[in-house]
């Protein structure tokens, strides 16, 4: 049995409502994150769970790039019982919902796409 296996449905959950990609391993580990998109053309976020231990489970958002190098200040944990889980992920996500609309200290960086 997976270490996860007791959130993997309520990770899957918000992973299929936010329309991205679970990674479930990180050097050679076992792990849950995933990545939303920001403002283009560079901000990424990313939200991981922790395996559950003691019946506990934290959850954290963070910014991975911003356009604005607000990254390192764009990061949040939250951590409670194992049936928290799913109030926890809405958390992390209305977060990130709410760094994406920040005011910005400085404009962002033209897209090279366009």
């Amino acid at each position: 049995m997976s270490t996860y296996a007791e959130i993997d449905p309520i990770i899957e959950k918000w992973v299929a409502a936010l329309n991205t990609t679970l990674f479930t391993e990180w050097a050679n580990a076992p792990a849950r994150f995933f990545h939303t998109p920001g403002d283009p053309p560079f901000e990424c976020f990313q939200i991981s769970v922790d395996a559950p231990e003691d019946g506990k489970t934290s959850v954290h958002a963070r910014a991975v790039d911003t356009n604005d190098d607000t990254e390192d200040e764009l990061t949040r944990t939250w951590t409670g019982p194992v049936a928290d889980c799913d109030v926890m992920m809405s958390a992390a996500v209305e977060t990130i919902a709410a760094w994406k609309s920040r005011r910005r200290e400085k404009p962002d960086p033209p897209s090279p796409w366009q």
